[in-house]
């Protein structure tokens, strides 16, 4: 059997339902795959191993400089985070002037609710106060205690149980654009001298986006496991995350190149990313 290593940049249903999903389905072990989950938030893209590796994050996937990445699946083509407001606020348009606890900007979605701000008419340089902060459980303290008066949270906390605490849903990323921040990526390196470890998660993730999408009442025992969610709760979460998901691993090219030409000129670069270079779905149809 061999051992694969998952680098990972949060541990939530965003980026690992399908490995969940794959692990207690038997899709790994039927590839032949042991996978060990690795957390690569703090490693450099020039120290990630050089074999036997992919990664679940597609979105910092497409954000790399250094190393020549391609994202062979899309898993999640809907960005899980969700800007929720204290109570009173309940439309996006509603925080301008106000602070809001977003995500540091070397993480994906710190552009994307930036993007999410502009769909609804404001400046994110001018309009708003921009406050990053390390995680979800400091943006959500935030907004609590009152510091800030919006917050974009991951799907680490259901959506559900933050509206039980009295919060509001103002967005969800991915209703804001289309992109593919989870999934298979690996080097082209890798991608090169291993195609057949390619070849070998595709299918298992393949296999993970069916069920997924036809056998709820497995996804919600996963959900109840590692969201320490009730019953209940995580059949809404479930409802509410459901669309997010790919039926196949596939997305536009020319969705993606939109996303990314919107992003680019979000960030200021002047050279747009070719998604034709990133993306590779060849193994999904």
């Amino acid at each position: 059997m061999k051992t694969v290593k998952c680098g990972i940049k949060a541990f939530d249903i965003h980026e690992l339902l399908c490995h969940f999903v794959a692990q207690r389905g038997g899709f790994y072990a039927a590839a032949d795959l042991d996978i060990k989950l690795v957390d690569t938030t703090f490693t450099p893209d020039e120290k990630l191993p050089v074999a036997d590796y992919f990664q679940v994050a597609c979105g910092a996937a497409a954000f790399s400089r250094d190393i020549a990445f391609r994202v062979f699946l899309a898993a999640v083509t809907r960005p899980m985070f969700w800007l929720y407001g204290s109570a009173g606020t309940e439309k996006v348009e509603q925080l301008a002037g106000k602070r809001i606890a977003t995500f540091p900007p070397f993480a994906p979605p710190y552009w994307f609710n930036r993007i999410a701000l502009r769909n609804h008419g404001l400046d994110p340089g001018t309009d708003v106060e921009l406050n990053p902060a390390r995680d979800d459980a400091i943006r959500l303290g935030l907004l609590r205690e009152g510091a800030v008066d919006a917050a974009l949270i991951s799907s680490a906390i259901s959506p559900v149980t933050l509206q039980e605490l009295g919060l509001n849903v103002l967005s969800l990323v991915g209703d804001e654009i289309r992109f593919v921040t989870s999934g298979i990526a690996t080097t082209v390196k890798i991608a090169q001298e291993d195609p057949g470890l390619v070849e070998n998660l595709v299918g298992a993730y393949r296999q993970s986006l069916a069920v997924i999408h036809d056998a709820p009442a497995e996804i919600h025992s996963i959900l109840v496991d590692v969201m320490g969610i009730s019953q209940e709760v995580a059949e809404k979460t479930y409802e509410l995350i459901l669309p997010c998901y790919s039926q196949d691993g596939n997305l536009e090219l020319e969705t993606i190149q939109a996303s990314l030409d919107t992003l680019g000129a979000e960030q200021g670069v002047k050279t747009q990313a070719d998604a034709r270079e990133l993306y590779g779905f060849r193994l999904v149809g």
